[in-house]
C-alpha cells in the first residue's frame, strides 16, 4: 500500500474541520470522538506521515 500524499489528505481533511463542529471538537478535546467521515479523513492524514516542511522530522526527528 502507498503512503498518501501529505498535502492532498491535508486539504481534504482541513476542509471538513472547517465545516463540521463535531471534528472542530475533536481537534480541542482528543477524547471526543470525531464523525465517521472525519475519522476517515484523519486516518487518512496520519498515514500521510509528518508534513514535507518539518524537514528536521524527515531526517529521524533530529533538529538542526
Amino acid at each position: 500500500m502507498t503512503q498518501p500524499d501529505w498535502h492532498t489528505a491535508d486539504r481534504a481533511y482541513q476542509h471538513h474541520h472547517a465545516r463540521c463542529p463535531q471534528c472542530r471538537a475533536a481537534g480541542a478535546n482528543p477524547a471526543l470522538p470525531r464523525c465517521p467521515d472525519g475519522q476517515d479523513l484523519w486516518a487518512t492524514y496520519q498515514q500521510a506521515g509528518m508534513p514535507p516542511h518539518f524537514t528536521w522530522a524527515n531526517r529521524g526527528g533530529r533538529k538542526p
